[in-house]
C-alpha cells in the first residue's frame, strides 16, 4: 500500500537534515508568492502619467533618512528628460543638487573601462582572446593559474580572481582612502602568486582586482593614461565634458562633500592603478547623455564601442554575459535591464537602462550607503526603470 504523499513527504522532509529540506520548500513557496505577486502588480500599472512625482516621493523618502544628504534622480524616457534634485549641495549651501551637480561615481567606471576595451578592439589593437600573459611585459611574473585569463574573463568577472587583492592595505588607518596608494609595483606582486577562487570561466565571481588589471593592461597596449584613454574612446564624442577623474577647481567646487551612512564627513577617495575600477567622477546631466547613447543605434565609432559592451559573449559554463555592464530580465513584464552601480566612502551611484521602451534612470547620491550594506540608491533607480516601462513622466 502506497504511503500519503504529504504525509510520506513531510517524513522525508524532518529525517533528511532536521527539516531542512522543508524548510527550504516554505522559503521556495514564499519566494514564488512574492514573485508572483509582483508580478500581478506590474501586470496592473496603467499609464498614471505621474513617474516624475513618484521619483519625487522616493527621493523625499531617502533624503528624510539622511542629514546633509544631496540626492539627484535623472530620468530620460523616450526622448524626454527629467532631472531632480533633493536635499541640499552642503552644510553652509541650502540649494537642492542639479544636474551639473558632481559626485564620485565608484564602480560605474567599470562600464567606461570595459567601453574603452570595446575601441581598442575595434581598432584591431586588442582582441578579448588575447591573455593576460600575453597583455603584460614579459618581465612580469604571473602565477601559473592566471596563464589562460583573457581580456573577456577580466571584462565579465569570470577570471576567477578574487574581489580585492591579498596585498591590499586594509587597516583601518587606509581604510578611509583605500586605493590610493596602491600602484603598479603592487599589483604585479599580487599576480606573481594569486591563487584564483574559480577557473576562468566557470563563474561571474565580482573582482575589483580584475578589472584594474584589464584597465591597466588597456593602458600599455594604448600607450596612453587610463582616463585619456577613456576620454577619447566615450567622453569627447559623446561630449562629456564633466566626467573626469582629475578635476578642475571650477568641478571640484560643485561636488557635495561625501558622508558616510552615519552622516560624517569623509574624504573622497583616490585611485592609482586601480582607477579603472572606481576613479570617475560625473554628474547627472551626463550619465543621462551616457545613457541615451546607449538607448539609440549610431554606426558611429562610439556607437558600436557601446552596442559591443552590450553584447552578449560566451564566457564558458559562466554563461552569455555583456562587458562590463550587469544584466537582469526581470520577472516584473521581461525587461532586459542593463545596469550598474557605485560606491566609495562617501558616494552611492546607479546607472540603468531598458532600450526596448527607451527608458533609462540614473541615482547619485553624497552618502556611502554600499559601504555600509545598504542599496537604497539601486531600489529606487531600479523600480524607476521598471515603472518608466509603463508610466510616463508626466
Amino acid at each position: 500500500m502506497q504511503a500519503d504523499p504529504p504525509r510520506h513527504f513531510l517524513w522525508l522532509a524532518l529525517k533528511v537534515g532536521g527539516g531542512v529540506l522543508l524548510l527550504l520548500m516554505l522559503l521556495v513557496g514564499v519566494l514564488l508568492t512574492y514573485v508572483t505577486m509582483e508580478k500581478r502588480k506590474y501586470d496592473r500599472l496603467t499609464d498614471t502619467h505621474d513617474l516624475k512625482q513618484r521619483a519625487t516621493k522616493m527621493g523625499e523618502g531617502y533624503i528624510a533618512e539622511r542629514k546633509n544628504a544631496a540626492l539627484v534622480i535623472g530620468i530620460t524616457q523616450r526622448g524626454r528628460r527629467a532631472v531632480l534634485g533633493f536635499g541640499r549641495v552642503g552644510a553652509t549651501n541650502a540649494a537642492p543638487p542639479d544636474a551639473q551637480t558632481m559626485f564620485e561615481v565608484g564602480s560605474v567606471s567599470k562600464v567606461f573601462t570595459a567601453i574603452a576595451l570595446a575601441r581598442l578592439e575595434l581598432d584591431g589593437k586588442v582582441k578579448l582572446t588575447d591573455t593576460v600573459r600575453a597583455s603584460l611585459p614579459d618581465k612580469v611574473a604571473l602565477a601559473s593559474a592566471l596563464e589562460p585569463v583573457t581580456l573577456l574573463h577580466l571584462a565579465t568577472h569570470t577570471s576567477g580572481l578574487p574581489r580585492l587583492p591579498g596585498n591590499l592595505d586594509t587597516s583601518e588607518a587606509n581604510l578611509a582612502n583605500p586605493y590610493a596608494k596602491y600602484d603598479a609595483a603592487q599589483l604585479y606582486q599580487f599576480l606573481a602568486g594569486a591563487k584564483p577562487n574559480n577557473p576562468p570561466g566557470r563563474v561571474m565571481d565580482y573582482s575589483n582586482v580584475g578589472f584594474a588589471l584589464l584597465g591597466h593592461m588597456l593602458t600599455l597596449k594604448a600607450g596612453q593614461p587610463y582616463e585619456e584613454l577613456v576620454r577619447g574612446a566615450l567622453l569627447e564624442p559623446l561630449g562629456m565634458t564633466n566626467t573626469a577623474i582629475r578635476l578642475t577647481e571650477e568641478q571640484r567646487a560643485i561636488l557635495p562633500r561625501g558622508h558616510s551612512l552615519k552622516g560624517e564627513a569623509v574624504p573622497g577617495w583616490d585611485f592609482d592603478v586601480f582607477a579603472p575600477t572606481g576613479a570617475f567622477r560625473s554628474n547627472a546631466g551626463e550619465m543621462l547623455t551616457f545613457i541615451q547613447a546607449n538607448l539609440a543605434d549610431a554606426e558611429t565609432l562610439v556607437g558600436r564601442s557601446l552596442a559591443r559592451v552590450r553584447q552578449l559573449h560566451h564566457t564558458g559554463s559562466a554563461g552569455d554575459l555583456p562587458l562590463g555592464l550587469q544584466r537582469e530580465v526581470s520577472l516584473q513584464g521581461g525587461l532586459e535591464i542593463y545596469w550598474h552601480n557605485g560606491g566609495t566612502g562617501g558616494y552611492a551611484s546607479f546607472i540603468a537602462f531598458n532600450r526596448a521602451q527607451q527608458i533609462g534612470v540614473v541615482v547619485l547620491s553624497n552618502y556611502g550607503d554600499a559601504m555600509a550594506g545598504r542599496h537604497d540608491v539601486d531600489r529606487i533607480g531600479m523600480d524607476l526603470v521598471k515603472l518608466g516601462s509603463k508610466v510616463s513622466l508626466e
